[in-house]
């Protein structure tokens, strides 16, 4: 296991802009951020949103 760099939200942002991206889980929103929070202190780039813009 190698030593990833820990990723501010920003920089996951700009490392993914204009990449496809693919929706990878579904939850409550605590768990979407905790699991997005990990992901960022591991080094991997990850979004979070909400397909399709949201309820409306």
């Amino acid at each position: 296991m190698d030593d990833r760099t820990p990723l501010t939200i920003a920089e996951a942002e700009a490392m993914l802009d204009g990449l496809p991206l693919v929706a990878a889980m579904g939850g409550g929103m605590n768990d979407i951020k905790a699991v997005r929070e990990k992901c960022l202190a591991a080094g991997i780039p990850v979004l979070m949103g909400c397909p399709g813009g949201g309820r409306g």
